[in-house]
């Protein structure tokens, strides 16, 4: 009978707790000191991760997607990060690192991605800067836009309507695209790419020629680390903090190579357009006419 029953054999499994943050430390580490260094240089190394909170967020990805399976979503990532000090306190970078069937192995938290609407904020933080107030009529109205050779951009919003004139607060609660991209062409593509840059946005090229208006809508990549760094700017009043994963590198010895307490931070945007921003986000009541009173 033993002979006879068919065997099924478990994928190989490393007992690796957290292993997209391991393997994203491991490779600075390794930039840093090099692979010998890495393998027999008997570092130890103090790193940002609280495991309880990472542990957590590993089963609310993973919850989260299983649910979205009818819709034919099979991955995703998050990453949780303290703004103030700028440490990573959680990177998930994916559904299941050991799910080879999906690229599980790939830490999408680094990897280059379109961040859709979420990026508008920074649009609409270097108009706040230059001029334009929370307050100001914003003209949801079809609109074309012809460079040359390129097509016709005519940008849509995402229920297909147009709203007429809207306070910038609304139309960033709302998040309609047309008057974000209204508010790019007014402000102009070099200032909103550099407060992009200054906010923590590290992906995108310094040549404003190689996009168009729809960066206000997602349309350049970047990494979920830029992303956490331009709302971690929003969170801290302004000040950008460069993210840190590891805190101290030791050798075998206890000699300290690395100790890196949190880099001082600096003025990336005003805190009142940082307050403002943050306000709007957090206000039901301008996201309502799209959301729902409650969302």
């Amino acid at each position: 009978a033993a002979l006879t029953t068919p065997l099924f054999f478990s994928k190989p499994r490393v007992g690796i707790r957290a292993p997209h943050f391991v393997m994203y430390v491991k490779e600075l580490l390794e930039k840093t000191y090099g692979q010998r260094m890495l393998e027999r240089g008997g570092l130890r190394v103090t790193t940002t991760l609280d495991l309880s909170l990472q542990e957590k967020v590993e089963e609310i990805v993973r919850v989260h997607i299983d649910k979205l399976a009818t819709l034919n979503v099979g991955n995703g990532a998050a990453l949780v990060t303290t703004p103030r000090s700028g440490d990573i306190l959680a990177m998930v970078g994916s559904r299941d690192y050991f799910d080879a069937a999906r690229d599980g192995n790939v830490n999408v938290t680094t990897a280059s991605r379109q961040p859709g609407s979420s990026i508008k904020v920074v649009t609409y933080a270097a108009a706040l800067e230059n001029g334009i107030t929370a307050a100001s009529i914003l003209n949801d109205s079809p609109v074309s836009y012809q460079s040359a050779g390129s097509p016709t951009y005519s940008p849509v919003n995402y229920d297909g309507k147009f709203h007429g004139p809207v306070p910038l607060r609304y139309a960033l609660g709302n998040s309609y695209n047309i008057p974000a991209v209204m508010t790019l062409a007014r402000i102009g593509l070099p200032v909103m790419m550099e407060k992009a840059k200054m906010m923590g946005i590290e992906s995108w090229s310094s040549d404003p020629s190689r996009y168009g208006l729809s960066l206000t809508l997602g349309g350049g990549d970047v990494t979920m680390i830029d992303m956490a760094q331009v709302y971690g700017t929003l969170a801290n009043m302004g000040k950008r903090q460069e993210l840190r994963p590891i805190l101290q590198v030791t050798d075998y010895t206890g000699r300290v190579l690395e100790d890196h307490r949190p880099t001082r931070s600096f003025d990336a945007l005003k805190p009142e357009v940082a307050w403002i921003i943050s306000n709007i986000l957090a206000d039901n009541d301008a996201r309502k006419q799209a959301f729902g009173p409650n969302s």
